[in-house]
């Protein structure tokens, strides 16, 4: 208990590194070029919309592999 105690006390108040998150920001820059943030919120939405489909066809294609398990089942019958 007391090392998760000094592990809570050890973080500074500080979100992050302001000189790191001006490095990245700027590497970003240079990788991107001037539509770089469009890029990236192109990217993420693109990423966040392709999730729920994902599962969707997923869902769909286990659907129909039961369905047709179950039929082959039927056929055989007793």
């Amino acid at each position: 208990m007391a090392s998760f105690l000094s592990f809570i006390f050890a973080h500074s108040g500080e979100a992050a590194d302001p000189e790191l998150i001006h490095w990245i920001k700027e590497r970003l820059d240079q990788l991107l070029g001037p539509g770089g943030p469009w890029t990236v919120v192109v990217v993420m939405g693109l990423i966040i919309l392709a999730m729920p489909v994902f599962v969707v066809v997923v869902y769909l294609l286990q659907a129909k592999r039961r369905s047709a398990a179950a039929g082959l089942l039927d056929q055989d019958g007793p």
